[in-house]
């Protein structure tokens, strides 16, 4: 019997200690995750929309309503609007059958009530009606819109940020679509594989970087030796690599090429050159600290940069590689933060996109303080390239983004595409002296540098002045 009342007390005690974790299992959960339980795709109450409820509205930086719900007298309900359209599509989403963007990852703030007892009271007592939590976003709706307009019918992305805080001013992918009627749409837009509306190519494009992979390279030749500075090649606008043959744009020749020179007129073969010289593994190194292969912390969803090339590549892979070609790919959010890091000393700030938080009585809270992601080159090396990217724009196949009463840097690039038509990349920033705007262009199928480069003018212009 006394090894029965032995038994009965392990075991009532065991089961008390499961019950007790159980028991803080589920406050842990609630006091800690729940905004994520509430934002995950997976839950089907992410779906169900509380149309009895002002569910909180998407402000951009200057206070200007993005998305709102909106009391119909008819219905008694309230409907979700989304002012800009398909401007904003990809970054605050929508909100009906399912839910996307910034009305996913913020459903929990969105349909947070503050002071719940005491809206709910009112409600009940004065019928004052309920209102959630707001979400004051980093985006210019001005730019944002202006950017979309640009960018008209073709495919591709633009990403425009502030370099020292990381704050993201615009994110814009085309084609987009109506979030206004996702629902109606929805079996229409999954079936357009050729364009994919739903795809986010801001965050989520990967594509071959072209010649704005050259800053890497620059960096990579740099940090085995600065005497790279001094070497000169003279370009015939053709080279020749161990059986590869490789030319600059048009077989144009660039005749006595620094590196300067060569970054300025995006010349293939200087850049090939000194990367058959340094090797493999400095390019590797350089691209790894430049964000390739790494996971970027950020709001919406994000592809990974992939640069597979290993430490003994054959030649045409390694000299592919240097001018931004063969396998690597890059998402124009990547390319972004690396012209911001130059612009700011090395330094890639974590972007964001939301900067605070707004109840429904006025109050503002959860500003966003910027943060340092990583030092991805030295002070001394960013000062070498804004040399090179001032010259880009000034003399060489930068021009189109020059402007008389800002300083522009910038890298141009023309990817090859495999499948059709080459596309048009820009990155850059400006004033160069002191920058507070830095971005990333791709458009598709442009098949040279120029539209994205023109474009980049008139969003320096837009955003600064």
């Amino acid at each position: 019997m006394k090894e029965l009342h032995k038994n009965l007390r392990i075991m009532f005690w065991l089961m008390a200690l499961l019950f007790i974790a159980l028991g803080g299992y589920f406050v842990y959960v609630a006091a800690f995750e729940a905004s994520d339980f509430i934002a995950n795709p997976r839950n089907p109450r992410v779906a169900m929309v509380n149309d009895d409820m002002r569910r909180g509205t998407i402000y951009d930086t200057n206070g200007t309503p993005i998305a709102e719900s909106i009391f119909d007298e008819d219905s008694g309900l309230y409907t979700r609007q989304y002012h800009f359209g398909a401007a904003f599509a990809h970054t605050v989403g929508y909100s009906g059958m399912s839910k996307a963007g910034l009305e996913l990852s913020r459903n929990f703030t969105l349909y947070h009530l503050n002071r719940e007892l005491v809206q709910r009271a009112t409600y009940v007592i004065m019928g004052q009606e309920l209102r959630a939590n707001s979400i004051i976003t980093t985006f210019d709706a001005d730019l944002q819109q202006m950017i979309f307009n640009s960018l008209g019918d073709s495919r591709g992305a633009v990403v425009v940020l502030n370099p020292t805080t990381g704050a993201v001013l615009a994110m814009v992918s085309t084609p987009s679509f109506d979030p206004n009627n996702v629902t109606e749409q929805w079996g229409n837009l999954i079936a357009d594989t050729s364009n994919s509306p739903l795809l986010n190519r801001a965050a989520q494009g990967l594509y071959p970087p072209g010649s704005t992979f050259k800053v890497v390279t620059a960096v990579a030749a740099l940090e085995t030796s600065s005497h790279w500075l001094d070497f000169v090649f003279e370009c015939t606008g053709h080279a020749h690599f161990d059986g590869e043959t490789i030319q600059c744009w048009g077989g144009q020749a660039h005749g006595l090429v620094d590196m300067h020179r060569a970054m300025a007129v995006s010349c293939n073969g200087f850049f090939a050159k000194i990367t058959e010289e340094i090797g493999a593994r400095p390019i590797i190194d350089a691209a790894e600290q430049m964000l390739f292969n790494s996971g970027i912390e950020f709001e919406l969803v994000v592809s990974m940069p992939q640069f597979p090339m290993g430490e003994h590549p054959a030649i045409d892979e390694l000299i592919q590689t240097a001018i931004g070609q063969g396998r690597t790919t890059a998402t124009p959010l990547n390319m972004a933060l690396i012209a911001a890091a130059i612009a700011n000393g090395g330094i890639v700030m974590t972007p964001y996109i939301v900067d605070g938080t707004l109840s429904g009585f006025g109050n503002v809270s959860g500003a966003t303080s910027p943060q340092s992601m990583m030092q991805i080159m030295d002070a001394q090396m960013a000062a070498r390239l804004n040399e090179m990217l001032i010259e880009v724009v000034n003399t060489g196949t930068g021009t189109p983004a020059a402007l008389s009463h800002i300083q522009v840097a910038g890298k141009t690039g023309t990817a090859q595409n495999e499948t059709g038509i080459d596309h048009s990349w820009f990155i850059g920033y400006a004033p160069a002296e002191n920058p507070t705007v830095a971005l990333a262009i791709i458009i598709e199928n442009t098949g040279g540098g120029t539209r994205a480069t023109q474009l980049a003018g008139q969003i320096f212009n837009f955003a600064i002045d």
